[in-house]
């Protein structure tokens, strides 16, 4: 069986960047990925801070080589019918980015390979268990031709959770996500041939919720309907017809597809947003990411936040392993308690400024949630 100092689950960039940091802090690290990197991933849409937070990482020329897209800003059409114009250039680093996601996590994983973490793709983990030498955690590794499975071990003194809004590592350890919603993105994607010269993000609300669009490197349009889960099985919004009837009735987004043509039928993902509470704040466990904190992506700082926190959790595991009389997981904690507060206040503030669909379901709950923290 083989010893590491900690296994990281989940390889998306907050699961990646932990792993890259603390191999390069000399620890030695188990980076465990379910996929192999080969099902699309949304959040396509980087803002301009992510460029330090790459610098400090070491992977800055990756990230480049990746030939990303320039974003310029948003157009947003967000308690009015004229857009808005929010423009990066104002920012220090000038300008943020559209990135093939896939493409942006799996450098991330190789990076946090290339820095010394043992890197494990196409490996689901099963039950994790504390012992006296540590966890025990069981992997379940896909065979070259997917036909069958391969159980083995590895030990750990350090657990720690990337495995996204799905928390399913910490939801073994009896952790459990406090939900502040139930938002999904609906995503379908557009063959565009210009799209690429539109630099830029566009938001538009609508009663059922908001639609969200950006340019993508390989020259398509990534078009995103967000909604609740309840209203999207009501209005039966995972389907094509009905996807592309609410389309039809906004304004600039339609306009922005072109005709071009649609390249699959929608796609459902989970958008919501959470806080995981604990059970306990004594086991050597922690989490980060979007596992610790999700965030609605009308924020745009899901990996922004993705990758602040696994630098506060590979600190976190360092005085883990390192002992002291400090109690590291509670400091962890009360940060990620903070940012979720800001999180709250500023979600409040963005869907505040609409005000004329909150007869509808969608928003008249984004409201009551902003009253309820104004109250604090």
């Amino acid at each position: 069986m083989q010893t590491f100092d900690v296994a990281v689950v989940g390889g998306g960039p907050a699961g990646s960047a932990t792993a890259r940091l603390l191999a390069q802090r000399g620890c030695r690290v188990a980076l465990i990925e379910r996929t192999r990197f080969t099902l699309p991933r949304v959040g396509e849409s980087l803002p301009p801070a992510v460029q330090p937070l790459l610098v400090q990482l070491g992977v800055w020329q990756d990230f480049l080589a990746l030939q990303p897209l320039p974003s310029y800003g948003t157009r947003s059409l967000w308690g009015s019918a004229e857009p808005e114009i929010h423009s990066h250039l104002t920012s220090r680093w000038g300008c943020g980015w559209h990135v093939d996601r896939l493409a942006f996590d799996r450098m991330l994983a190789q990076a946090a390979q290339k820095a010394g973490a043992v890197f494990r793709c196409g490996t689901p983990v099963g039950r994790c268990s504390l012992e006296a030498e540590g966890w025990t955690v069981e992997l379940r590794e896909h065979c070259k031709n997917d036909s069958a499975r391969r159980f083995s071990k590895l030990r750990a003194s350090v657990l720690i959770d990337a495995t996204g809004r799905g928390c399913h590592l910490a939801r073994s350890l009896a952790a459990q996500p406090l939900l502040f919603d139930h938002l999904v993105g609906i995503a379908m994607r557009f063959d565009h041939d210009h799209i690429s010269d539109e630099g830029y993000v566009m938001v538009e609300t609508v009663p059922e919720g908001w639609w969200y669009s950006a340019p993508l490197p390989s020259g398509d349009l990534m078009l995103m309907l967000m909604t609740d889960s309840d209203l999207c099985r009501r209005a039966e919004l995972a389907s094509r017809s009905a996807w592309m009837a609410g389309l039809r009735r906004t304004r600039a987004s339609h306009a922005r597809v072109k005709g071009a043509p649609s390249m699959r039928k929608p796609a459902v993902f989970c958008a919501i947003s959470q806080r995981l509470r604990r059970a306990d704040s004594k086991l050597p466990w922690l989490a980060v990411g979007d596992a610790s904190l999700a965030v609605d992506p009308i924020s745009g700082s899901g990996v922004i936040r993705g990758l602040r926190s696994a630098r506060a959790g590979a600190e976190t595991a360092l005085a883990l392993l390192n002992g002291g009389e400090s109690d590291p997981i509670e400091e962890y904690e009360s940060g990620r308690d903070r940012d979720c507060t800001e999180f709250l206040y500023e979600r409040a503030l963005y869907y505040g400024l609409e005000r004329r669909w909150r007869e509808s379901d969608f928003w008249a709950r984004r409201v009551a949630a902003g009253a309820r923290v104004a109250m604090f």
